[in-house]
């Protein structure tokens, strides 16, 4: 594994075993792989905003990086045990991050939980060329102006402005959402495929300065 899918050796600095790692502030986060059964703290989330790996591709790349073997052979395996997640939990509001090929799978799924669905057009990594997709759904009607912003900044106006006590993340990576709610004093809880990058989210906390 080349060192640029260390992480700048947060790891090393806050080691990750597959047991909850709880904040003192309650947050909790674990690594984990999806396909296991959903942690029960999972459960505490009232909202969610997730960012799945968008294709196969995607999906492989990501257990390569966590020196995993490749296990997906199909996408709609992983996006209808995400959906599963999703259900479990049962949040009032749901965020989830796609792109162009399967954001018709996702809307379709999307509106088999939640009463009030759409999506938004967003981008990445501040490129308005990188398009991607934001669909949420929920069960009472809203309808934030978040079109055409940046997926980070809908992220930190998720954080922000919406009603919740707790924001679950099933694909944490670097931990996006859990610095944005611990920016505005929430309690997340979340899981990673990958203990490398999770281990970025932890040092990000434990160092954070207001």
């Amino acid at each position: 594994m080349t060192n640029k899918w260390n992480y700048n050796d947060a790891y090393k600095r806050y080691p990750l075993t597959e047991q909850p790692y709880i904040f003192p502030d309650g947050s909790i986060v674990q690594v984990h792989d999806i396909f296991d059964p959903l942690p029960e703290f999972m459960k505490q989330a009232d909202i969610l905003f997730v960012d799945p790996p968008w294709n196969l591709s995607n999906i492989n790349t990501f257990y390569m990086k966590a020196d995993k073997a490749e296990r997906i052979g199909e996408y709609g395996k992983f996006y209808k045990r995400l959906f599963d997640c999703i259900e479990e939990i049962n949040p009032h509001t749901c965020y989830v991050e796609i792109g162009k090929e399967h954001l018709a799978d996702f809307v379709l799924e999307m509106r088999s939980l939640f009463k009030y669905v759409t999506f938004y057009n967003s981008f990445y990594y501040h490129d308005k060329n990188k398009i991607c997709y934001v669909v949420r759904g929920s069960m009472k009607f809203k309808k934030p102006k978040l079109d055409y912003m940046d997926e980070e900044d809908i992220i930190e106006w998720v954080c922000k402005n919406e009603d919740y006590t707790c924001i679950g993340d099933l694909c944490m990576g670097r931990g996006l959402v859990g610095v944005n709610a611990y920016k505005n004093k929430k309690r997340f809880v979340g899981t990673e495929l990958n203990h490398k990058r999770l281990s970025v989210l932890v040092e990000r906390i434990m160092t954070y300065e207001f």
